[in-house]
């Protein structure tokens, strides 16, 4: 890589959608070093409502749209994997990066001889992949992924932990970056209190937040249940988000749930709240658990390997390991949470994200990655 030419890298996803893997993404090219790489970003489906499209735009960034391009030549999968084997051919690529299933296929199948490829494994995919595609189609993406991942010069594990689990289930060692964003900006959010009464919820009260996708995979409907038997005595659960799990939690009815729907800026419940919750079954390394790490909130998080990996990165403190379906786990983290709540507490966890989590610690580990490949 000389100083004069920076190394032209092409990320691939299947949208711009806001979710996971497109955020982190996103906070990689706005840390990449420009002296030394030149991102682009193709992607493969339509943007759906809510898309990150805009900020990516304003990134300073070349974006390729095969599925909206208008010429119509790529309407089709067989069509956009046409123009994007082109696109890697002919544009001056040397890194294809890979951020989903269908780009990590797509990348394996169309780069071209001398190309190095890296791509980003989110979570382990067995137990991911069965909620998302389902019983027959997710195991079958799982066989397809492990075996194109084989073909790939780098394959970067989200976290230590993803790492672990497929050394310990496959007995493959992956190098590991891990999830990286920037810190929450709270400014102008107000107090406690007023961020509350803003939200309509009741300021005498202490609130346990869930921020994310409410499907089968993250447990919130059966963590619900639990919690509105669990009688907490000063402590409810706020709701935020939407899927297909919404219309159970609705028909749980419970005085002490507040489900409060979709919002693309989480700052006002992040300022009203007091404890994170993350019942998952499976995780990469949640960007909403780095969020409420970056403005010092608590957290209560279930005993799965990316949560045990960030209890061990803070110490233990202001982070409790539970079991999101025992009502006396529940009780016990909040409790225990309840004891550590401090200002003390709330700066550890600050620094713990600013030295470990932090978009830019991310960005070096995968332009160190890049080096190694191309050296």
């Amino acid at each position: 890589m000389s100083a004069c030419s920076p190394t032209k890298i092409v990320y691939a996803i299947s949208s711009l959608a806001n979710e996971g893997p497109t955020r982190v993404l996103l906070n990689t090219i706005r840390y990449l070093d420009r002296q030394r790489f030149t991102p682009s970003v193709v992607t493969f489906m339509k943007e759906k409502a809510e898309s990150l499209l805009a900020e990516f735009s304003a990134s300073d960034v070349e974006i390729f749209r095969l599925a909206e391009a208008s010429s119509g030549k790529a309407r089709g999968l067989l069509a956009r994997f046409q123009v994007f084997s082109a696109l890697l051919r002919h544009r001056g690529f040397r890194i294809v990066h890979a951020h989903c299933p269908r780009s990590l296929f797509f990348a394996v199948a169309a780069a071209p001889k001398g190309m190095k490829c890296a791509y980003t494994l989110h979570a382990y995919p067995d137990t991911q992949y069965k909620v998302i595609h389902g019983r027959l189609k997710g195991p079958l993406i799982t066989f397809a992924s492990n075996l194109a991942i084989r073909a790939i010069d780098a394959p970067i594990a989200c976290s230590d932990s993803v790492a672990a689990e497929y050394r310990e289930k496959k007995g493959r060692s992956f190098r590991a970056v891990n999830n990286g964003i920037l810190p929450i900006d709270m400014t102008g959010m107000g107090n406690r209190a007023q961020a509350l009464t803003g939200l309509g919820l009741d300021p005498q009260r202490r609130y346990l937040l869930f921020v994310g996708r409410l499907s089968a995979e993250k447990r919130i409907a059966e963590f619900a249940r639990i919690f509105a038997s669990s009688s907490a005595p000063t402590t409810d659960l706020v709701v935020v988000g939407a899927g297909p799990e919404e219309d159970s939690l609705r028909n749980l009815s419970a005085k002490n749930i507040h489900l409060m729907g979709f919002h693309k800026d989480i700052r006002p419940f992040l300022a009203a709240c007091d404890y994170y919750v993350s019942p998952s079954a499976t995780e990469g390394l949640a960007n909403t658990l780095l969020e409420t790490m970056s403005v010092g909130m608590p957290g209560l998080l279930s005993d799965i390997p990316s949560h045990r990996f960030v209890a061990e990165k803070c110490n233990g403190i202001g982070v409790q390991v539970f079991d999101p379906l025992s009502r006396e786990s529940l009780l016990a983290g909040i409790h225990d949470l309840q004891s550590q709540v401090s200002d003390t507490v709330r700066e550890s966890l600050r620094e713990t994200f600013r030295t470990q989590f932090h978009a830019e610690v991310m960005t070096r580990g995968y332009e160190a990655t890049y080096a190694e490949m191309l050296a």
